[in-house]
């Protein structure tokens, strides 16, 4: 998961807050609006979800287990490559906005800074997955070349993510979409050449021709050319630096916090325990969608909310849904774990109990995301320190009493994470309930 939220300042969340609830006051047909979001976001996520289990199903345990540790280190690499990047040209391009002549211009500080970024964490992350891939008996020239293909799909989804403020700035979420759904769509088409070379370089290469397409087509739909050379970029640069000073801590602590799984099975474990829990994982993102959904319909219709006890019947009211919606998956994955893991097939036949716990762990995730969500709807927000601190003592202390050399271990360990957090925005919400009028 992104972690990059957790570093959004409170200025910035009380301007979106300000934002969502404009919008809904606005127009009536904002429901309309959510409601065609969510059924292409459905269509993406379908596709995603349908690619990864083409992706398992077809790469052998060995193959996988190198795949997981690529896309690892694409998500490490996205966040510490961004570092409030993304968040500062938001908040730029919003107070500028509908400038474009000038917000092209801020795109000028913007890419430079994410350059500068990613050629520091860009060998990081480089040499890091080298040395995983090669513990999991990865050959050098393969493991070289792996790395080079998930270092161009970063390149490529880094300026995707930047490009795409501008459709989000004008509210034509159609369009982006329609772009991430054609992405998604060829790479299922691409991921067709595993039946005639079922190799982990074919899965990546996939992801690398989608993604460099889709960021192409954004930027010929956005382009930013046209800029106002008289713009000065004085102040742009120091509320860029500023930003980056202040998210940096927080991005590279939460960065490792979610990778910790395929990190310390790639140092302490083997191959076919992180194919394992990167197939297994696969089953979990559905956990993901559904926590993406909830959020998109709950949280705008929480942030208008006036009344305190409305505010806070409703705010129970939607974390037990969830909670009762994950215990309903939870239940079935219970009951019939040999169907969902038939969805895998054979190779990860018989992974009951790693299977629970693996989407237990997830489901910590998903209602940590929901309550940071709710939270964040109202600008409730507590300082990042006190996460960092009582998880950091946590696991040193469980450091002394488990090794971290298994499935079962390893998710138990990185789960103590999502707990305090959990905690801490549960305290958050009773503090601001106790407060309100």
């Amino acid at each position: 998961m992104s972690r990059t939220r957790y570093a959004m300042s409170e200025a910035a969340a009380q301007k979106r807050t300000a934002g969502v609830r404009a919008l809904l006051r606005a127009t009536p047909s904002v429901y309309v609006f959510v409601a065609k979001f969510l059924s292409r976001e459905a269509v993406v996520q379908g596709l995603n979800f349908v690619g990864g289990i083409c992706v398992v199903r077809a790469l052998s345990v060995h193959e996988y287990a190198w795949y997981t540790i690529a896309v690892t280190m694409m998500g490490a690499g996205s966040v510490l490559s961004d570092m409030g990047v993304s968040a500062a040209l938001m908040s730029v391009a919003g107070r500028l906005w509908p400038d474009r002549a000038k917000i092209n211009r801020v795109f000028t500080v913007a890419f430079e800074a994410r350059a500068k970024f990613f050629a520091l964490f860009g060998v990081a992350i480089f040499v890091a997955g080298m040395l995983l891939l090669a513990r999991a008996q990865a050959s050098w020239p393969l493991a070289i070349a792996i790395m080079l293909l998930v270092v161009a799909v970063s390149f490529f989804q880094l300026n995707f993510d930047l490009t795409a403020v501008l459709p989000k700035l004008e509210q034509n979420l159609k369009q982006l979409q329609k772009i991430t759904i054609s992405g998604a769509l060829l790479r299922l088409v691409l991921l067709a050449a595993l039946l005639v070379w079922p190799h982990v370089l074919t899965a990546l290469a996939a992801a690398l021709v989608a993604i460099a397409l889709q960021a192409r087509a954004i930027r010929r739909r956005y382009s930013v050319h046209a800029q106002d050379t008289a713009f000065a970029l004085d102040e742009v640069k120091q509320e860029f630096a500023k930003v980056a000073r202040r998210q940096a801590p927080a991005s590279i602590y939460f960065c490792i916090q979610g990778q910790l799984n395929v990190l310390l099975l790639g140092y302490f474990g083997n191959a076919t325990q992180i194919a394992q829990l990167g197939a297994l994982g696969r089953i979990s993102v559905l956990l993901v969608v559904m926590q993406s959904a909830f959020s998109s319909i709950v949280m705008p219709r929480f942030a208008v909310l006036k009344d305190r006890r409305e505010m806070l019947r409703k705010y129970c009211a939607a974390v037990a849904l969830f909670v009762s919606l994950i215990a309903v998956f939870l239940g079935v994955a219970a009951l019939f774990p040999g169907a969902v893991l038939e969805v895998l097939g054979d190779k990860y036949a018989g992974l009951h109990g790693e299977l629970l716990l693996i989407l237990g762990s997830a489901a910590l995730w998903v209602i940590e995301a929901l309550l940071f969500s709710l939270n964040m709807s109202r600008a409730w927000i507590m300082p990042s320190w006190i996460q960092v601190v009582i998880t950091l003592v946590l696991q040193g202390v469980l450091l002394c009493f488990m090794r971290v050399d298994s499935i079962a271990s390893v998710v138990i360990f990185s789960s103590i994470s999502p707990v305090v957090s959990i905690a801490v925005y549960a305290a958050a919400a009773c503090v601001h309930f106790r407060k309100m009028p």
